[in-house]
Parts: structure tokens; C-alpha cells; sequence
């Protein structure tokens, strides 16, 4: 592997950690869900943010028979489509309803993605560079939310939809890791590293 293919698999694998806390891109716009939907309490608004959260925990479970089954990175690039096009939806439709259920299908994508921000740095890396990696993770994962937010806080002048179009962005992360990132070798019977659901903020 040349330096500079190299370096694309890191970035590419470091990219996932960016996007691991999509779910909560939308929490600062409650306020004008709340007015979009009058009708709708509070409670069922705030919602929209949970459903994702715990959806996930299905394909958190499912995740190792999965990628067993099919490899870990389709099921990285999979998870990442899903949430990307679920994710974006709402902002084709007010239909309470739809966004709903989209929600809950965007927690199904990034259980199945999220775990691998971590698993594929163990098993593509080794020694120092691994090390190196893992804390780097931590990091983007922090600082990924916190430019979704920004990015979100930014789009809400536009209205409450504009904002489910930085859901896209994990398309363009599916992208990279279908580009760059080759499957990587498990051991027999893999234990992957337990994810981390997403805080609200």
C-alpha cells in the first residue's frame, strides 16, 4: 500500500467517528418543530431525537451476526446509505408521520455503522499507529457533533427542513469508505468493540 492510499484509509476510517453522532443534528431545532407542529406535544417532538437512540440498540444487537454474514465493511457502507437517505427525508415532507419513521430508520443505519468507527481502526491498524488512532477518535467524535450543531444552527434560518440536509454528508463518508477502505481481516467469531450511543445534548 502506497503512503497516499494510506493515508486515504485513515481518513476515510477517521471520518466515521465524525458522523457516529448524527442522530443528535437535530436537537437545536426543536423549538421550531414545536412550532411547525402545534398539534403535536412536546414530548412526542422531542421524540424524534430518542427514536434514533434507541432503534439503534436493534442492529447494535444484530451487528455481529451481521457482519459475520455479509462483511463489516458492507455493512459500514449499508448503515451509512440508510442513515444518509433516512436522515434526509424530512426535508421532502412535513408529514409528522414520515419523519417519524424516518427517524427510526436513521437509528437502524447508524447501529450498524457506529461501532466500526472504533472496530476499523483495530483491525486495520496495529502498534503505535493504532494507539495513535483510538485517541483521535474520541476527538472527532467531539468535535464531528459539535460542526453538525454549528451547521445546523446555521441552516435554521432557513427554516426547520434545510437542516435534514447535512444527512448527506454520511453519503459522502460511504463514498470514501467504498473507495478506499478494503475489508478488513477478522478473527474467527469477532468480538467488536461495544459502541456508544450517541448523548443528547
Amino acid at each position: 500500500m502506497t503512503k497516499a492510499s494510506s493515508t486515504a484509509m485513515t481518513i476515510s476510517i477517521l471520518s466515521l467517528s465524525t458522523v457516529s453522532n448524527a442522530s443528535t443534528a437535530i436537537t437545536g431545532i426543536i423549538p421550531q418543530l414545536r412550532r411547525a407542529y402545534p398539534q403535536v406535544p412536546t414530548t412526542v417532538i422531542e421524540w424524534l431525537v430518542t427514536i434514533a437512540n434507541l432503534s439503534a440498540l436493534i442492529t447494535l444487537v444484530l451487528n455481529p451476526r451481521v457482519v459475520r454474514r455479509w462483511g463489516l465493511r458492507r455493512v459500514v457502507i449499508s448503515g451509512l446509505l440508510l442513515s444518509a437517505f433516512s436522515g434526509w427525508l424530512p426535508a421532502l415532507t412535513t408529514n409528522f408521520t414520515a419523519v417519524m419513521l424516518s427517524r427510526f430508520v436513521l437509528g437502524l443505519g447508524i447501529g450498524l455503522f457506529a461501532p466500526h468507527a472504533i472496530s476499523l481502526i483495530s483491525h486495520s491498524f496495529t502498534g503505535e499507529k493504532r494507539a495513535r488512532l483510538l485517541g483521535f477518535q474520541t476527538g472527532l467524535t467531539a468535535l464531528g457533533n459539535a460542526v453538525l450543531l454549528g451547521l445546523a444552527g446555521m441552516l435554521v434560518n432557513l427554516g426547520w427542513q434545510p437542516v435534514f440536509w447535512l444527512y448527506l454528508t454520511l453519503a459522502g463518508v460511504a463514498g470514501l469508505v467504498a473507495r478506499y477502505v478494503p475489508e478488513p481481516r477478522l478473527p474467527d467469531g469477532p468480538q467488536l468493540p461495544a459502541a456508544r450511543l450517541p448523548r443528547r445534548q
